[in-house]
């Protein structure tokens, strides 16, 4: 199937979006690359889906541009062979079955109505072909707008809360859906609020608030930046003592009567507690994740949608 974009990288330069006196999205720069996926991320009303419909030419930019393959989304000749996206829930007529509502966008599309079984088996609704839209779940209607977004065969995925309605088994399908077309070489864009699967899903992450960039890389090097470190959350019964016996820690109680002490490792916990004749109860290092950063990169900074 035909393509007229030979790279799928998107570029934001300058980005920036004002209404009246709000500033939805504020001189925003970033590069999403091909063959990984990129989680954008944010608060609610920091910029997210502003900069999504700027990116699709659905709103006009205030200032700044971006670029698919380097080419304006409004200047592709053929937008749905270059771009997929799904900015909400696919919406159909309610009397119309799932396969004949994507025959219709292959009819418009100029692509053979086969397209449609093609793409509906590749998101598992193939058993729902002929049910009627009206009687598709939210989690069913999701699968059906990625079915629509891939029914071109485009080089570039944007997809703005993919996983809404989806079960924890629709998740991790959506998850190795998501990966297996950016290993097809596809750029991956997907903006989502469920930072825990961003961790498990993306390669990169995009972080904004307030409508500016506040993080971008891939996740272990954001994890990185963001200054976080290992904490050793430990039990015992006697926490005054043991902490006296560790040189340069700093603790302090967490939940459940347990010590969250930084500055140390497990190892030396467990060591000064041998040395000290102190009992422990548990001992675990916890290591910083992409939720704890996101909240303290954008902590203070939410934005208006």
């Amino acid at each position: 199937m035909g393509n007229e974009i030979t790279n799928g990288e998107i570029v934001v330069s300058g980005l920036t979006k004002h209404y009246k006196q709000v500033k939805a999205v504020d001189g925003l720069s970033f590069t999403v690359k091909p063959g990984r996926v990129t989680g954008f991320l944010g608060p609610n009303g920091a910029g997210k889906t502003t900069t999504l419909r700027m990116i699709l030419n659905l709103v006009a930019p205030t200032a700044g541009a971006a670029t698919i393959g380097g080419a304006r989304y409004a200047d592709l000749s053929e937008p749905l062979r270059a771009v997929g996206a799904v900015l909400e829930a696919s919406s159909a007529h309610k009397g119309r079955t799932g396969r004949n509502h994507l025959r219709v966008i292959c009819a418009a599309a100029g692509l053979p109505g086969s397209r449609a079984d093609e793409v509906l088996e590749r998101v598992g609704l193939t058993s729902a072909a002929k049910r009627k839209f009206k009687g598709y779940s939210l989690g069913m209607k999701q699968r059906l707008g990625i079915a629509a977004a891939l029914i071109g065969d485009p080089k570039v995925l944007i997809l703005d809360e993919p996983a809404n309605g989806l079960d924890p088994e629709g998740i991790r399908w959506m998850r190795d859906l998501l990966q297996k077309l950016a290993g097809e070489g596809r750029t991956v864009l997907v903006s989502s609020h469920l930072l825990s699967e961003m961790e498990l899903l993306a390669d990169d992450v995009v972080i904004i608030a307030a409508g500016r960039l506040v993080a971008q890389g891939t996740v272990e090097e954001v994890i990185g930046q963001a200054g976080s470190v290992d904490t050793v959350r430990v039990r015992t019964p006697h926490p005054d003592t043991l902490l006296g016996a560790l040189d340069g820690a700093t603790g302090q109680p967490g939940e459940d009567g347990t010590l969250l002490l930084t500055g140390v490792t497990a190892e030396q916990v467990g060591d000064a507690a041998l040395r000290a004749g102190v009992a422990i109860h548990e001992l675990v290092t916890e290591r910083p994740d992409l939720e704890r950063v996101f909240l303290d990169l954008t902590a203070g900074k939410e934005g208006i949608r």
